[in-house]
């Protein structure tokens, strides 16, 4: 058998050429594999917007005044509220204006009739038009009547224009009542706007 004899010449074979060539490719695959797993990682920063701060430019629907008593016709309870898109406890300025609303108005059950909604004056068509009361916003049209079980009867005012920050909107209304009227009877007004800041105004008055 002929012997198979190999010569290096600093590391490298000097024999079959062949040989030489599939040494080098397999010392060249080996750096490259090594290569690949000691490439350094480098970690991307991603870019994340700032979450956007919350502005708080909402106001809040205030009854600042009622007024009223009875109308011309003494079977209706009548009376006029202003109301004001309050805006002094805005964080940012100008607000949002108050786009809808609901005014509640809570009765005895004992001081009304029957059930029937709200009559808004001003308003148009053949609402009355009471001289001693402020002029409806013809954005006001009159709700239900609900009888709350517990001896009260709640009427409700709907608002849908816009009020600004401090500007004001008024609704006057009348409610049919027993007859002869009571006198000196106590109402009390619940008001809520949207947008706002989440605060209902009340009131408490008494209505001769």
């Amino acid at each position: 058998m002929e012997s198979r004899e190999e010569h290096f010449n600093n590391g490298h074979p000097t024999g079959n050429p062949a040989k030489q060539e599939r040494h080098v490719e397999v010392r060249r695959r080996a750096f490259l594999a090594g290569a690949a797993w000691s490439l350094p990682v480098i970690a991307t920063a991603v870019a994340t917007p700032l979450t956007a701060a919350s502005v708080d430019a909402r106001g809040r629907f205030v009854i600042e005044s009622m007024q009223g008593g009875t109308w011309i016709d003494p079977q209706y309870y009548g009376a006029s509220i202003q109301l004001r898109n309050d805006d002094t406890r805005a964080t940012t300025l100008p607000v949002e204006p108050i786009t809808s609303g609901v005014v509640v108005v809570t009765f005895a059950s004992v001081d009304v009739g029957a059930l029937q909604p709200a009559v808004i004056a001003n308003a148009g068509g053949s609402s009355p038009v009471v001289a001693a009361l402020p002029a409806t916003d013809p954005t006001w049209t009159a709700g239900g009547a609900v009888d709350n079980g517990d001896g009260t009867t709640s009427y409700t005012l709907v608002f849908a224009g816009s009020v600004a920050g401090q500007g004001v909107t008024h609704v006057s209304f009348g409610i049919l009542g027993s007859s002869p009227l009571h006198s000196g009877i106590t109402v009390e007004v619940r008001a809520t706007g949207d947008p706002t800041d989440g605060t209902t105004s009340s009131r408490t008055v008494t209505l001769f």
